[in-house]
């Protein structure tokens, strides 16, 4: 049989009540991009068809080859999601909108935003459909593919006896929401079923209010809804609207209309409905809002608001930022900034060994400085290969897999905490990345560390000797077939003190960190 040329695709319905639990259900991260159906033929073409079953085969030319080279003879058709690569870290539509405007993107467009397909389910495999096959059995055949490595991934659901931590990490990353799947659904083309269940994430955060709409457009004090923003530098981003409670409303008429301003206070577009009878005020006013995502990038979904925050409440990480905006810089310097995080020195090993304490100055002096270090993430194949073999050691080691899977959180809180650090608290996340990367590597990564007491204290980056230690990894271990030893040494120097990271016989590097307080 050839492959059907159409499977309308099933739709998740959405979590009421209570969350899918037990050892039945199984839940992974719902990463925002375009659903995807693949239709595979070899000899013959590769089909891309959207959730609507509109074709998006030309936009995406580089998931053809690898589709292919995976098909068996009779063909597949798979079930998934594209993402802008990197999605895992920071969910990104932008970029996938760059990429899908483009009706035939050049080399260069694809070399710039890749696009990664995140297969999820399988409907058709060699010349047989498997949508009534129960979900355990799909995922056994689709894994059995061996889709691994970018551009095309298979996901890596875990059990829902870990749904609170996919939850906490789906939340961290910027994802709506995770995909609860039952291990015995079937897969109902273009209908839905209460085994694969969306369950939305409910984030609470801060922001700001800066206007309102009334109640009685004829009484243009009354609080109807709250127009809603968070500072991004010096402008206030408009991020939407949410009703308050009758109980709530004349209270926070009073503290609005006493801050009442002439003129709009964000920057950029306001919606036109949200504009019509509004009111502005000053935005002065720190509220928590409950969401489950975005909306376009920019607007909140589902806001729910939970009232007012006091100035010592409001925390400077806590704002309800969109995925796509970066704080700017500000427009002139603040009266007491804040210490920059200390950029290291990057120097080859002989000059750190062959000086005295009392001549680090120059040697320091004369290295070459690393220039400014932006805040690094972790790498898509690090993430995706740490959840396989997460939910591989799940089958063979629970106990093991509950404890990477949390340390794996840890790491990914450690690399998403921008600014500062201390070495202490850098070389947790180095101890995290490399239990995992054990626990894949097996007995190919031997690992020593060696730190010398007191250093516990020193500033460095977020994630500066973490980066250096997955590139040892990568680099020095990874392409050796038995492995090798990876060895990180810190010591005290006159400035602070080095780091030196060594894997697999390949050269050292060592980085010097300045003391000073954190």
């Amino acid at each position: 049989m050839e492959v059907p040329g159409l499977v309308p695709p099933m739709q998740p319905a959405t979590a009421s009540g209570d969350l899918p639990t037990g050892p039945d259900w199984v839940v992974e991260v719902a990463w925002t991009g375009h659903r995807c159906i693949a239709y595979v033929q070899p000899g013959k073409r590769v089909r891309l068809l959207s959730g609507a079953n509109n074709s998006m085969s030309a936009a995406y030319p580089e998931l053809s080859e690898p589709l292919l080279r995976r098909s068996p003879p009779g063909g597949m058709v798979l079930d998934g999601t594209l993402v802008a690569r990197g999605e895992e870290h920071a969910v990104r539509p932008r970029l996938l909108k760059q990429r899908s405007a483009r009706h035939r993107p050049s080399d260069e467009t694809i070399r710039r935003i890749p696009v990664d397909f995140q297969v999820a389910d399988l409907l058709w495999l060699d010349g047989h459909s498997t949508v009534d096959l129960r979900y355990a059995d799909r995922r056994a055949l689709l894994d059995g593919l061996g889709f691994a490595s970018p551009p095309v991934w298979s996901t890596s659901p875990l059990p829902a006896t870990e749904l609170d931590t996919m939850l906490a990490i789906a939340d961290q990353k910027g994802a709506e929401g995770l995909h609860a799947r039952h291990l015995h659904g079937r897969y109902h083309p273009g209908g839905r079923s209460r085994f694969w269940v969306r369950v939305p994430i409910k984030r609470t955060r801060q922001v700001l209010v800066g206007g309102w709409t009334p109640a009685d457009p004829r009484r243009p004090d009354t609080v109807g809804t709250l127009l809603l923003g968070v500072p991004v530098g010096n402008a206030l981003h408009y991020v939407g609207r949410v009703g308050v409670s009758l109980q709530q409303r004349r209270w926070l008429a009073a503290e609005l209309v006493a801050r009442r301003l002439r003129d709009r206070p964000f920057a950029g577009d306001v919606p036109g409905d949200a504009v019509r009878h509004a009111s502005w005020t000053a935005p002065e006013l720190v509220g928590l809002v409950e969401f489950t995502g975005w909306i376009g990038g920019g607007r909140m979904r589902r806001p729910h608001w939970r009232g007012l925050l006091t100035p010592a409440e409001v925390q400077e990480s806590g704002w309800a930022r969109p995925p796509d905006q970066e704080p700017e810089p500000p427009a002139t310097e603040p009266a007491a900034p804040r210490r920059p995080p200390p950029t290291p020195l990057v120097v080859h090993p002989s000059a750190a060994d062959s000086r005295g304490s009392d001549s680090a100055g120059s040697d320091l002096a004369g290295a070459e400085p690393a220039g400014h270090v932006q805040p690094r993430r972790l790498e898509q194949h690090f993430v995706y290969n740490s959840l396989n073999t997460i939910a591989a050691l799940i089958r063979t080691d629970p106990a093991r897999a509950r404890e990477l899977l949390f340390g794996f959180a840890d790491l990914s809180r450690a690399a998403d905490r921008p600014g500062e650090s201390t070495l202490a608290r850098e070389l947790d996340a180095v101890r995290g990345y490399l239990q995992l990367e054990q626990a894949r590597f097996g007995p190919r990564l031997q690992v020593a560390v060696d730190v010398e007491s007191g250093l516990e204290l020193v500033p460095v980056g977020a994630m500066e000797v973490l980066d250096v230690v997955r590139r040892a990894v990568q680099q020095g271990i990874e392409p050796l077939l038995g492995g090798g030893l990876l060895v990180v040494v810190a010591r005290r120097t006159g400035e602070g003190c080095a780091v030196t990271v060594s894997a697999g016989g390949r050269q050292p590097t060592t980085l010097l960190f300045p003391a000073g307080p954190v």
